[in-house]
């Protein structure tokens, strides 16, 4: 039945004229919304465990500073990394679902150089923590041990055989993919923080364990892979047969290695891939022997394609049989393969066919991998495939001594030993406050213990991390309407022809416009960026700005529970809690 006012023929309506303030619609509730910071896909693959939605919001927002500052809590190195990690994060990336993955790597390296460039320093902490700290080993696993350890307020020296810091970011990777003054910049930031460097100090001649361990309160080890394989093959001590890692080393202090014309290598990871392109840019033929398929060929993919673009040639399911040589190598040796039943690694074992031909070639690169040397370890320390037996935060069986890098069981890039070295100095903080195991776990925000976030250090100040929860937010959990479509960076390098007449920097970076639209590409995934949705969407007007800064409350007296805010969030920065 209608009522109807027949002087104006409109229908009659309660009139209230008091504020809607009195009308609590939350007593109405049976759930709440929440704000939480959960794990972006790519920081949860992050290996150094940088909080990567934080960096590209701060860099999206022309924040460079910030950005940077918001790596270096967690990386020495982004100028390095942004060059030679395997960007791995990118292949979790939530925006890959969408359209094509934001280019992480392209914005770490712009702001690491971009920090070089400025002179931008991290602060040294007054050396007041107590506790002096020595790392044996000045690759990267022991420089992020270092770097960490002295924003600790430690005193930390650093000990190496070789005559420069860097480890195989020195020695092992060629200069076209890290070139050395980006390199030595970023260790220079590391002495100018008061890290100590005493430098061609040998195990066994200038440096013995006992005394390490009797002068300093911890010690963390992080010599790296330098023992090289050798296959026992019959010519093997001919002249012009090398070792890759030691071939690699040479010409990183500036030789050239008598390699000839035409080059054999044995090998299908980075170092034989490595070993290739630099011999094309010593003017030599190269082919690469791989005794498995290249499905299962370690070697980044990335690299390879770069190496084929070079001129390098790969001949797959063929094995060493011997060096043919007179004193010199003439040429190799090789068996064909097939593919049997997978081996332990998972990977299908090779298996010989009997069939057998040569390949002429005026040296030999036997790139068929590398192991830490055991026996330079202190005694007490036991061993465990192929490196030492410790947990995830590098403690040992030695109660003083920590390990990371090479010497732990984890993928031997630069980026595992960086986080290697940063969870080893949470431990020794705690070790050295009398504290136990749970202490350095504590200091991390979120995330598992292979790829934590260092928070506590800096208290997460540059993008507050108000709610963090472990749980990772795919692209399901997103409201993908609020993001338009549009591609990413592309690789910009070299023509092939103008890598191999020289050791030049073969990718190129980008510029600050570029780097902007590509950071504000990303989704920010977990992360509560502002953007007003659940403010303007809420029919209560419960949602409020945080009186404390940064972000949103809810206000429960008038918050009804019915999830639009949740829905309409963009980045899955909310979820809906049925507990009061």
């Amino acid at each position: 039945m209608k009522y109807v006012d027949h002087q104006t023929e409109t229908p009659l309506c309660a009139v209230s004229l008091k504020s809607s303030l009195e009308n609590k619609t939350g007593s109405w509730r049976f759930a709440r919304p929440v704000f939480v910071d959960r794990v972006s896909p790519c920081n949860r693959q992050c290996p150094a465990g940088e909080d990567i939605a934080a960096t590209l919001y701060l860099a999206g927002r022309e924040r460079f500073e910030d950005a940077w500052r918001c790596i270096m809590q967690e990386n020495p190195f982004p100028a390095v990394m942004g060059r030679v990690c395997y960007h791995t994060c990118e292949m979790r990336c939530n925006r890959k679902e969408h359209d094509e993955a934001v280019s992480i790597h392209s914005v770490e390296r712009f702001l690491g150089d971009y920090a070089l460039e400025r002179g931008l320093r991290m602060e040294p902490a007054p050396e007041d923590a107590g506790g002096r700290v020595a790392v044996v080993g000045a690759g990267p696993a022991g420089l992020t041990a270092a770097y960490h350890l002295r924003r600790l307020g430690r005193q930390v020296v650093v000990f190496d055989a070789r005559d420069r810091p860097g480890g195989l970011m020195q020695y092992g990777i060629p200069a076209y993919r890290l070139p050395r003054d980006i390199l030595d910049g970023e260790i220079g930031r590391l002495e100018a923080m008061g890290i100590r460097f005493e430098m061609r100090r040998v195990l066994g001649r200038d440096l013995a364990w006992d005394s390490l361990i009797g002068e300093y309160d911890a010690l963390f080890v992080g010599m790296g892979a330098h023992r090289e394989t050798l296959l026992g093959l019959e010519g093997e001590e001919a002249v012009g047969v090398f070792q890759a890692l030691s071939f690699l080393e040479d010409v990183s202090r500036g030789d050239s290695p008598p390699v000839g014309r035409t080059v054999g290598i044995v090998g299908g990871g980075n170092s034989a891939v490595d070993c290739a392109r630099v011999c094309r840019r010593l003017g030599a033929d190269v082919r690469v022997f791989y005794r498995r398929s290249e499905a299962e060929m370690p070697a980044h993919e990335e690299e390879v394609a770069a190496a084929r673009e070079e001129g390098v040639s790969f001949e797959f399911l063929c094995a060493p049989a011997e060096i043919l040589q007179d004193g010199k190598v003439k040429g190799l040796g090789l068996e064909r393969m097939r593919l049997g039943k997978p081996d332990a690694s998972g990977r299908r074992s090779p298996e010989p066919t009997g069939e057998r031909f040569d390949s002429l070639c005026d040296s030999v690169i036997l790139a068929i991998g590398e192991g830490p040397d055991l026996d330079l370890l202190p005694a007490g320390i036991e061993e465990d495939k192929g490196g030492v037996l410790s947990d995830d935060f590098g403690r040992t069986a030695l109660e003083k001594v920590f390990v990371g890098g090479d010497l732990s069981s984890l993928p031997r890039t630069v980026t595992h030993a960086i986080g290697s070295g940063k969870r080893a100095a949470a431990a020794m903080d705690a070790f050295l406050k009398g504290k136990g195991a749970a202490a350095d776990e504590a200091r991390f925000r979120w995330g598992d213990t292979g790829n934590i976030v260092m928070g506590s250090l800096d208290d997460g100040a540059l993008f507050p991390r108000r709610n963090p929860q472990r749980d990772v937010v795919e692209y399901d959990a997103l409201n993908p309407f609020y993001f338009d479509r549009r591609p990413g960076l592309s690789v910009r390098e070299l023509a092939a022809e103008e890598r191999i007449a020289g050791f030049d920097e073969v990718v190129q970076g980008f510029g600050r416009g570029e780097i902007l639209q590509e950071a504000r590409r990303c989704f920010n995934c977990g992360a509560c960026t502002e953007c007003g949705n659940c403010f303007i969407f809420c029919p209560d007007l419960s949602i409020r700005k945080d009186p404390g800064g940064f972000g949103y409350v809810v206000d429960l007296d008038y918050c009804k529970g019915c999830g639009i805010c949740v829905h309409e969030c963009p980045r899955g920065a909310m979820t809906i809690s049925f507990a009061e």
